[in-house]
């Protein structure tokens, strides 16, 4: 079994270079190299012969994903892409055009455990956590291979991030790292349900990303039957979190809100999910739901997402709703499923 270079930081790959006997700066330049997109590690061109076959004979290599398919929409230019894992696995990476910046949704895992509701990537259920690896050549093989500039990358793809946080945790060190993509972490955002321990080492070590909570709704009886993990980690204490990673970080909270039809899009919901996040700084970002085959929710009027929208606006709040993009090739938020139509 190979070991994907990319798994690994810049430090950990120069800690590898030591062991393996090599000079000093080698681990500098083989990082560098992966990053420059090297497909092997024969394209490492300042490495000797020696110290190449020596890489490859301690069972190290560059992974790659093979993209299965690409499909582009035909009403806003979203592409979707279905990419095949070494293992057979699939997954969904979504990158998001627009005037302003483009936009990359990046995937975590292989189906996933929340089993949320209204989502599809939920009805899969969890197979396994995505490695760094992988993780990494969703963005290389879109902004290198495809050729694509990429200006915020959001983990909100299959998945929920923070429960595959150590490998979600490289990939971000990775694509900062001056040496590699010199990506800003600002322009990083990492999309979640609640998951609280790592809410709080996210606060507490402040990585200079911008943190998503998706809270859908103020009714903790309905929030659970929506989203199961409620139960594991409480809408009231996932509220007192955020203002804790207020209070650490100095920054605000986007708060995610999909709005169902006769379910969260009323201004009594709208009332109380205010009363809620009285005490939070926070944006608000309102994401009218994206049909899904067998689910029982229904997208709201679009006069009542406005008045929602108009609720918070009028408190003072900055409040957006969220484009629909790509829904015609089941690209949109909560489509993915890992087959592309």
């Amino acid at each position: 079994m190979k070991n994907d270079l990319k798994n690994y930081t810049r430090d950990e790959i120069k800690d590898i270079a030591k062991e393996l006997g090599f000079e000093k700066y080698r681990g500098d330049q083989i990082f560098e190299w992966i990053y420059k997109g090297a497909k092997s590690i024969d394209d490492m061109k300042n490495l000797s012969n020696e110290q190449k076959d020596i890489l490859k004979g301690a069972h190290y290599d560059i992974g790659a994903i093979k993209a299965a398919k690409r499909v582009e929409s035909k009403l806003d230019g979203t592409i979707k892409y279905l990419f095949e894992l070494v293992d057979g696995k699939k997954i969904e990476s979504v990158f998001l055009p627009d005037k302003e910046r483009n936009t990359l949704c990046i995937s975590s895992q292989v189906g996933c455990m929340c089993k949320c509701g209204f989502c599809a990537t939920g009805s899969l259920g969890f197979t396994r956590n995505l490695t760094t690896g992988e993780i990494l050549s969703q963005f290389m093989y879109i902004s290198l291979d495809d050729g694509l500039k990429i200006d915020n990358i959001v983990f909100m793809g299959m998945g929920e991030p923070l429960l595959n946080w150590d490998n979600v945790k490289k990939v971000i060190l990775i694509l900062n790292d001056e040496k590699g993509f010199h990506f800003s972490r600002a322009r990083i955002t990492v999309s979640t349900i609640g998951v609280l321990p790592v809410m709080k080492e996210i606060a507490e070590w402040n990585y200079k990303i911008k943190l998503a909570v998706s809270i859908v709704t103020a009714n903790p009886f309905l929030r659970t039957k929506i989203i199961p993990m409620n139960a594991t980690y409480p809408l009231a204490d996932i509220v007192k979190m955020c203002m804790y990673y207020n209070n650490k970080t100095g920054n605000p909270v986007m708060i995610e809100c999909p709005l169902f039809h006769g379910v969260n899009d009323s201004m009594e919901d709208a009332e109380m999910l205010y009363k809620l996040l009285r005490n939070v700084d926070y944006k608000l970002n309102i994401i009218p739901y994206n049909s899904v085959s067998g689910k029982e929710f229904v997208k709201p009027d679009r006069e009542d997402s406005l008045k929602f929208q108009k609720f918070f606006m009028d408190k003072g709040i900055k409040a957006f709703t969220r484009k629909e993009k790509g829904a015609d090739i089941a690209g949109a938020c909560g489509q993915l499923a890992g087959e592309s139509k």
